[in-house]
């Protein structure tokens, strides 16, 4: 089945615009979580009714909760947003939705689920000829296999992505998204041993964080940087300082702009290895401790046993 959806089921322009506002003045850290919470909630009451807009407030809450790390809370709006999303008939929102959900998934260590929501979404996404946000379906796979170390199934996946994104117009969306990949592709680089490559992709995405100025992917290309000087020991460009702990300080700025709790405590993961790595090994484990109460306490089983591994390895 290959067809167009039509826009009269969309959010109305103006409840949409309302909407991300609060999501962008959240995320360049002008308006606090809590107030950003309260104002879609009153959105999401006001839109009583009308079901795409209640859809779309119950999206971008979920939106939210995700980044803060209160997944199940986040699940619980994303499947209300999805069922309303199914009943207005806007087959893209739905899987839009079970992209959500499977990033979701993904952070809670169940990426077998987290995988087949993103090809169900491919499917529904390429049958009705939304390249855009097939990309975003395909980036989101291969960060799921990247974390599962399957980094060729990853690249390819990625070089799947980058193919579709060429034929796009280059908009903000699209940057965010190759952002994704350049940090999924320095990571895969970087277990390979090609720290020439690691380094090219790690300085493209933290260029692509910069200009879009999203607080995530800041945090997000500054940790993966963090972690590709670690292994050079030193940078190949003066321009870049060759202290790792600079890049991951840069990235828990970020990331606290917006309160994404769960992506803080990766990032400290990252430097706590990075520090062992550098010889640093009681601060490194005292780190790891507070890891993994926070990312026990977030539910994120996979990377709290992670962690827990590689404790034990520093203090053997």
């Amino acid at each position: 089945m290959v067809g167009n959806i039509t826009t009269d089921n969309e959010p109305t322009p103006e409840f949409n615009a309302r909407c991300m506002d609060v999501i962008n003045r959240w995320q360049n850290g002008t308006l606090p979580y809590q107030e950003a919470v309260a104002t879609l909630t009153h959105y999401l009451q006001e839109a009583e009714g009308d079901l795409v807009n209640q859809g779309r407030a119950e999206q971008l809450l979920g939106f939210i909760q995700h980044y803060r790390g209160n997944f199940s809370m986040s699940i619980r709006h994303v499947e209300r947003a999805r069922e309303l999303y199914e009943k207005a008939g806007n087959l893209r929102r739905v899987a839009i939705m079970d992209l959500n959900q499977g990033e979701n998934y993904r952070f809670l260590g169940d990426f077998k689920r987290a995988v087949q929501l993103f090809r169900n979404a491919q499917q529904t996404l390429q049958d009705y000829n939304q390249p855009r946000d097939l990309t975003l379906a395909i980036v989101n796979e291969g960060l799921v296999l990247v974390t599962l170390g399957r980094d060729e199934e990853a690249r390819q996946v990625f070089e799947r992505a980058i193919v579709i994104s060429q034929a796009l117009p280059e908009d903000i969306y699209v940057q965010r998204m190759m952002c994704e990949v350049y940090q999924g592709m320095a990571q895969i680089y970087l277990r390979a041993g090609d720290l020439q490559a690691a380094w090219e992709n790690a300085t493209q995405a933290i260029e692509l964080a910069q200009y879009t100025g999203d607080a995530i992917l800041r945090g997000m290309a500054n940790r993966i940087m963090g972690e590709v000087i670690t292994e050079l020991g030193g940078v190949p460009d003066t321009q870049y300082t060759d202290d790792p702990d600079f890049y991951f300080r840069a990235s828990l700025n970020a990331l606290q702009e917006i309160d994404a709790e769960a992506e803080q405590a990766r990032t400290m993961f990252s430097q706590a290895v990075s520090l062992a790595k550098r010889g640093k090994r009681t601060t490194a484990a005292r780190k790891l401790e507070h890891v993994m109460a926070i990312f026990t306490q977030l539910g994120m089983r996979d990377d709290a046993a992670r962690a827990a591994e590689v404790q034990r390895h520093i203090i053997a």
